[in-house]
């Protein structure tokens, strides 16, 4: 299958750790995949984390810059987008329509409520994935419920448990408060 993905990679951004995983599974498992992603000097995050494999392109930047070309001159089955309020809207709304007479669009649902900004519906999505019911409760009331689907973030799931019996197991003190930080390769800024 010829997928293309619209979003954050190699870069310590939520959506770029989510992009990753499903991405670098679907190349494993043979698929064509064509990334497209924000420049060296205009993206989303804090710093770059690894080197781009040889199908990413970068070809936007948060400020609103878009270089349809690598996206238009490509085959697509689906075409998935990430994270679609970081991206540049308005420049991916003029080549939508090309997108869609030859592609699947998938909108994968990063923002934690509906944006106020009119541009975030501008777009006529045939799926939209979010990660959990707390998703589809507000996407329901912006979106038709058979478009919604809930694909779980691909991580490990929630273990319930004894706290203290599993502080013990871990080595892990009993009475002090745990900070667990969300970031990739978070060692380099200790």
């Amino acid at each position: 299958m010829k997928i293309g993905m619209m979003g954050a990679w190699n870069l310590d951004a939520g959506s770029s750790v989510h992009a990753e995983l499903i991405g670098r599974e679907w190349v494993r498992k043979g698929h064509d995949l064509r990334l497209y992603s924000y420049l060296q000097s205009d993206f989303h995050g804090t710093t770059f984390v690894g080197e781009d494999e040889s199908y990413v392109t970068r070809c936007f930047g948060v400020g609103g810059y878009l270089d349809p070309r690598p996206i238009l001159n490509s085959d697509h089955d689906i075409f998935v987008v990430q994270n679609v309020g970081m991206l540049p809207r308005d420049g991916l709304r003029k080549i939508f329509h090309r997108i869609r007479k030859n592609a699947r669009t998938v909108n994968i649902i990063h923002e934690a409520e509906l944006p106020s900004d009119p541009s975030f519906y501008q777009f006529q999505w045939e799926s939209i994935v979010c990660f959990d019911q707390r998703y589809r409760t507000f996407l329901r009331e912006a979106f038709p419920e058979e478009k919604i689907h809930v694909i779980p973030f691909p991580c490990h799931p929630i273990a319930k448990g004894n706290k203290a019996e599993a502080r013990l197991k871990l080595a892990l003190p009993l009475n002090c408060k745990i900070l667990l930080i969300f970031f990739q390769h978070f060692y380099k800024y200790l």
